[in-house]
């Protein structure tokens, strides 16, 4: 089934403060205008799996926030830590190690621990992103919609697909979000890749490393 369909570039983070303000204009419009996502089917043989998100055990990955926008691209360090409680922290740092955001990640939910002044506007569009991606699933109704799981959790779609079934994107209450490149962590599944995608090109993205994907408590 596929559900419509629309990466984004690398820069040192010097220019993270006002640098991000801009950007946000276009974020504003994506809300407005984002492209529907691309959910892969889950085959016949699939269809009996629970669908699966983040890993449940305690784990660790670092990798870099990159938000694109005409003629603007920020990018700065992500380390992302799983909390083995279905909640989850990750934290923003430039190349210089300054600590932009420090954000705690629940099943659908988020909060701010500390960040910048300069990247206020840019907290819901963050924190919506990894919550989806590095929590656990929220409370939500599930049912078959073609060939993929949809699955409403309030004003917000979770779209399950592919073998195995995992969490592929999200859509409704803000930019459409993509779930990527999943890959094995022990016996369970990390996405190293986390985009909402809108219209110009606008891109928010967190790419982790696979090969600093670790298993273990961590301190948050």
């Amino acid at each position: 089934m596929e559900h419509g369909d629309c990466k984004a570039g690398h820069l040192p983070v010097r220019s993270y403060g006002a640098g991000v303000l801009r950007p946000l204009l276009f974020i504003a419009l994506a809300l407005l205008t984002a492209c529907g996502p691309r959910v892969a089917p889950v085959p016949e043989s699939a269809r009996g799996q629970t669908p699966r998100t983040a890993p449940t055990s305690p784990w660790q990955g670092r990798g870099r926030l990159e938000l694109v926008a005409p003629g603007k691209r920020i990018s700065c360090g992500a380390i992302v830590r799983g909390l083995g409680d279905g909640s989850a922290r990750v934290a923003f740092l430039s190349d210089e190690g300054l600590l932009l955001a420090d954000l705690s990640l629940k099943p659908g939910a988020w909060e701010t621990i500390t960040a910048i002044p300069d990247l206020k506007d840019a907290l819901p569009h963050l924190g919506r992103l990894a919550a989806q991606a590095f929590a656990a699933a929220p409370m939500e109704e599930r049912h078959w919609e073609d060939d993929a799981i949809a699955a409403r959790a309030g004003d917000q779609v979770r779209w399950y697909g592919g073998d195995p079934v995992l969490l592929r994107a999200v859509t409704g209450g803000g930019l459409d979000l993509l779930l990527e490149d999943w890959r094995m962590l022990g016996t369970e599944l990390v996405p190293c890749e986390v985009r909402g995608e809108g219209p110009f090109g606008i891109t928010i993205r967190i790419r982790l490393d696979p090969a600093t994907l670790k298993i273990g408590k961590t301190a948050p």
